[in-house]
C-alpha cells in the first residue's frame, strides 16, 4: 500500500487562516469603497471584485465591447481564476477564498461551539429539491442580465449587502432589503445548518459546481479499507456520501478536505498505520491535501499578479476625459454613476438645465449635486426603470443635435 500521507494537523488551520486573509481583505476593500467612492480617483467596489460578475458581463462584453456599470477587466480575472481552479483542484474558491463561504462557516462553527444539541440536518426529501435552486438562481441571473445589460441580481446579493454596511444600515436596507435579509437569513440558519447559502442558492457555486464536473480533481477511497465509522460524512459541510462512492466527483463538493482530514485510518498507532484510505486528487493520481491548499493559492494569486503585471488588472474606469471618440468629442458612454449631474453638465460642456430637460428632470426633487446612480433612488424607481444609462443615452442626444 502507498505510505499514508493524508493527515497533516495544518491542513484545515492553514484553510481558516486563508480564509480568514480574504474575509479581512474583501472586508477593507469595501469599507475603502465607501470612504474613498467610485472613479478613477476613488477605490474598487465590491462589483469590480467579484468573479461572478465577469460572467455577468460576458454577454454585453463580447457583443458590444462595453462593460455594465460597476464591473471592468478585474471581474474576468477573478472568473478566469475560478474556473482555472475549478477545473484543476476542484471548487477551491469556495471553501478556500470567498468571504461569504467563510461568514458562512464561521456561523457554523459558533453553532457546533454553542448549540451542539440543536443541530439541523434536512431529510433527503426536502434537501435534495431544494439544491437545484441555485441552478434556477444561475439560469435567472445571467438570462435577464445578459438581456437587460444590468446587474439584476445586485439587490438580491448577500454579499453586496454586507459589503454596503459601512455605508449605514438606512442605505442598505433601501437599496439591499432583499440582499440583507437572505444574508442574515442565512448566517442564523447557518448556526445550525451548514452552509445553507452555499447549498441551496449561490449563483457561483452553481456555475463552479458544473465546471469542476469537466475537471481534473477527485476524492479517492478504498473502499477495501474503509472502516465505515461515516466520520467522512458527519463533517462534510455539503452532505456528499462519500461512503457510498469510490471516488467523489460530485458537483456539491467544495473542496474543504474535512473529509480526507477526518478520516481515522493510517493513523500513526493504528493497526493500519501508513495505509491510504482517503485522499484527495488530481487526474486520478493521489495528493497530499496540503498540496491542494498550496497549488489552489498559487493558482488564483498568480492570475491576478499576471494581470496586475501585464496591465490587464482593472478595477475603476479611465479618466473620463481620455474617452474621445473619433469625432473629437468626449464618449457619453464614458459616464459612471459616481458622477453628478453637475458634473456630467460641466465636463461635457453641456447647459444644466438642458440636461435636466432632456432627462425630464426637475433640480427641485433631484439637484445638481446628486450622483447618476442615486437618481432613480430619488425617484423612488428601480435601477432598471431609471439607470446611469439614461444620462449617458441624454448627453449622446444633446451631443448629436449641438446643444
Amino acid at each position: 500500500m502507498k505510505k499514508n500521507h493524508q493527515h497533516s494537523p495544518y491542513v484545515q488551520p492553514a484553510r481558516l487562516i486563508v480564509q480568514l486573509a480574504f474575509l479581512a481583505f474583501a472586508t477593507f476593500a469595501a469599507w475603502r469603497h465607501q470612504v474613498l467612492g467610485g472613479g478613477p480617483n476613488g477605490s474598487a467596489s465590491v462589483d469590480a471584485l467579484c468573479p461572478f460578475g465577469g460572467l455577468e458581463a460576458l454577454f454585453k462584453f463580447v457583443s458590444t465591447g462595453e462593460f455594465i456599470q460597476r464591473l471592468n477587466t478585474s471581474d474576468f480575472v477573478l472568473l478566469g481564476g475560478t474556473i482555472a481552479l475549478a477545473l484543476i483542484v476542484g471548487r477551491y474558491f469556495c471553501a478556500w477564498i470567498c468571504p461569504l463561504g467563510t461568514l458562512q462557516e464561521l456561523a457554523r462553527k459558533i453553532g457546533q461551539k454553542f448549540f451542539r444539541k440543536v443541530q439541523i440536518t434536512l431529510p433527503a426529501m426536502i434537501d435534495q429539491p431544494l439544491r437545484w435552486l441555485k441552478y434556477v438562481v444561475l439560469a435567472w441571473a445571467l438570462y435577464f442580465t445578459w438581456k437587460t445589460g444590468t446587474l439584476i441580481i445586485r439587490p438580491y446579493d448577500p454579499w453586496a449587502a454586507y459589503a454596503h454596511g459601512f455605508a449605514g444600515w438606512d442605505e442598505v436596507w433601501k437599496e439591499f432589503s432583499v440582499g440583507a435579509s437572505i444574508l442574515i437569513g442565512s448566517l442564523v440558519i447557518g448556526v445550525f445548518v451548514d452552509r445553507v447559502f452555499c447549498k441551496y442558492l449561490c449563483p457561483l457555486g452553481a456555475f463552479l459546481g458544473i465546471t469542476s464536473k469537466l475537471g481534473l480533481f477527485s476524492i479517492k477511497r478504498n473502499c477495501d479499507g474503509c472502516l465505515s465509522c461515516n466520520k467522512c460524512e458527519k463533517t462534510c459541510p455539503v452532505g456528499i456520501k462519500i461512503e457510498s462512492m469510490p471516488v467523489v466527483r460530485s458537483a456539491e463538493c467544495i473542496g474543504c478536505l474535512t473529509c480526507t482530514t477526518t478520516c481515522p485510518t493510517g493513523k500513526k498507532g493504528s493497526t493500519d498505520e501508513g495505509k491510504t484510505f482517503l485522499l484527495p486528487a488530481i487526474a486520478g493520481r493521489q495528493v497530499k491535501p496540503a498540496l491542494i491548499g498550496w497549488l489552489g493559492l498559487a493558482i488564483f494569486l498568480g492570475m491576478i499578479g499576471t494581470a496586475q503585471i501585464t496591465g490587464y488588472w482593472r478595477t475603476q474606469p479611465a479618466s473620463i476625459t481620455a474617452a474621445v471618440t473619433t469625432a473629437g468629442v468626449l464618449d457619453a458612454q464614458a459616464i459612471r454613476g459616481y458622477m453628478t449631474l453637475e458634473e456630467v453638465s460641466k465636463t461635457y460642456g453641456l447647459e444644466l438645465d438642458k440636461l435636466y430637460k432632456e432627462l425630464g428632470l426637475s433640480e427641485q426633487k433631484v439637484p445638481a449635486s446628486s450622483k447618476c446612480k442615486e437618481i432613480g433612488k430619488l425617484l423612488g424607481l428601480s435601477e432598471a426603470e431609471f439607470d446611469t444609462q439614461k444620462v449617458r443615452d441624454a448627453v449622446a442626444k444633446l451631443q448629436s443635435s449641438g446643444k
